[in-house]
């Protein structure tokens, strides 16, 4: 084996390769091709490598098949196959059914419906309508409802639905719900239950089941079958950058990791925002509300895409207000109101499209910081402050991430937009019924050479190695923090 790595990942757009030194913790290039996955996979594969060659030559020729990875560690990740659909069904809304999405999002599903309670028969027709991929069906505590899960048990089995179910509830009755949904031919895979106790999450041993189905179906992408025996595909691309921001945080066991942060992964179609920390309320006079947060969290906005829903973007803040902070943050530019809405559109109806002046840039950099700025405030808790008989009183809901150190904006965005610096710098706080615990005072960082992902696969198999590539390669952010 040599001192060369190469970490891919095979997205629905491009197929991404990062080289890397093993010895020295250097990364040796970068280089991405279109992704084939209507064709095979392996054609973008060959495309990227032949590009990584051409700049760097680590290659003793072009390279012409797989082959040429022989002797080198390579390992991947993968969205190509368009993510994993998934349904979740669950006992409660605001328990179960939470701590069901919990377990979907962390192992990088995609969401397509959340249901509660008994089943209703003709919901079997609009889970249907949903085009799952699999489903994790969970209710209860152990020991506790029975009736819920089993009638929902009986109802999957009954229908037509060929997906894998994922079993993660109520643990005295487990075997019971298994066996009536292979009585009714359904594949099964048992979990421990996402809720043990009330207001106890449990939800990695659900994820881990997600994530093996998950690698198991992504072989379906066109040719990802014939890639086994060269690129071991052992991660879903979300999984791989929550496990990267996992180890940034930890550290390895020679490694120190820089403590709890918050990584903002700016896409075309979804911002997706992951925490790493227990984000526990502190002092006095504090009531915790809802169902306690996990350590490692995901949370996924299929509405803040700074390409896919740009017009939702300037819709949600008004023109008015665009204008008015893209004057403020970009002065020197004078385009109109009517240019920048004119762009805006066409970005939304030609999602490829991509900057080709300067205030085009700016307003993609508007765009991302108003994405960044709603989906922080979804992921992080709240807090509203009530008066009892014994006084004023704070009631929380959520993680408490104001005393964060680190937040890092990840993306494509953060490695080709050259207006960096106005993304992650808050918009003004507008009037809030509740106090949002975002980040107070952050150091901000870019992770301009798309790494995070690179350094989750890397932490299954070489933790300090991955710690050291994070700590070098996760640029500080030249402007001022947060809050300034």
């Amino acid at each position: 084996m040599n001192s060369l790595a190469l970490l891919i990942d095979f997205g629905s757009t491009y197929t991404k390769i990062v080289a890397v030194n093993t010895d020295t913790a250097d990364v040796i290039g970068r280089s991405q091709a279109g992704s084939t996955v209507n064709t095979d996979v392996r054609e973008g594969l060959l495309q990227a490598l032949a590009l990584l060659h051409q700049d760097h030559r680590l290659f003793t020729a072009k390279p012409q098949n797989l082959n040429v990875l022989e002797g080198t560690l390579t390992l991947a990740s993968s969205s190509a196959a368009g993510g994993l659909r998934m349904v979740v069904i669950g006992l409660v809304p605001g328990l179960t059914v939470e701590a069901a999405n919990q377990a979907a999002l962390g192992a990088g599903a995609k969401l397509v419906g959340s249901w509660a309670f008994k089943l209703p028969d003709q919901a079997i027709a609009e889970i249907q309508a949903q085009r799952p991929d699999m489903i994790l069906l969970t209710g209860g505590t152990d020991g506790g409802d029975a009736a819920t899960i089993l009638h929902n048990a009986r109802l999957l089995a009954g229908s037509a639905l060929s997906v894998p179910i994922v079993l993660a509830g109520n643990q005295a009755v487990i075997d019971d719900v298994a066996q009536i949904l292979r009585n009714g031919g359904k594949e099964v895979r048992c979990a421990m239950n996402v809720m043990p106790r009330s207001g106890q999450l449990a939800v990695e041993s659900a994820r881990e089941e997600i994530r093996k189905l998950f690698m198991e179906r992504i072989t379906h992408a066109k040719g990802m079958d014939r890639l086994s025996g060269f690129v071991p595909v052992i991660l879903p691309t979300p999984m791989a950058v929550l496990q990267g921001a996992l180890l940034g945080a930890q550290g390895s066991e020679h490694e120190q990791g820089w403590g709890d942060l918050l990584v903002v992964d700016v896409g075309g179609a979804t911002t997706d925002v992951h925490s790493i920390g227990y984000g526990q309320a502190t002092g006095p006079q504090i009531v915790e509300q809802g169902l306690p947060e996990p350590f490692a969290k995901r949370t996924v906005e299929g509405d803040l895409g700074i390409r896919f829903n740009a017009g939702t973007l300037l819709d949600r803040v008004g023109l008015d207000e665009f204008d008015n902070a893209f004057r403020a943050g970009f002065p020197a530019f004078t385009v109109s109101r009517a240019e920048m809405a004119s762009y805006i559109n066409d970005v939304s109806q030609e999602t490829s499209l991509v900057p080709r002046e300067a205030w085009q840039s700016a307003v993609d950099a508007q765009l991302a910081r108003i994405a960044v700025d709603f989906a922080v405030e979804r992921h992080v808790g709240k807090r509203e402050r009530i008066i009892t008989r014994e006084g004023e009183a704070w009631v929380y809901y959520g993680k408490d991430l104001t005393e964060t150190r680190t937040l890092i904006g990840t993306g494509g965005v953060f490695i080709y937009n050259p207006y960096v610096s106005h993304i992650l710098t808050p918009a003004v706080a507008g009037d809030h019924r509740f106090d949002i615990l975002r980040p107070k005072n952050p150091s901000l960082f870019v992770d301009a050479s798309y790494l995070l992902y690179a350094v989750g696969l890397l932490s299954q198999s070489q933790p300090d190695l991955a710690a050291r590539i994070f700590k070098k390669y996760m640029r500080p952010g030249d402007f001022p923090s947060a809050g300034d």
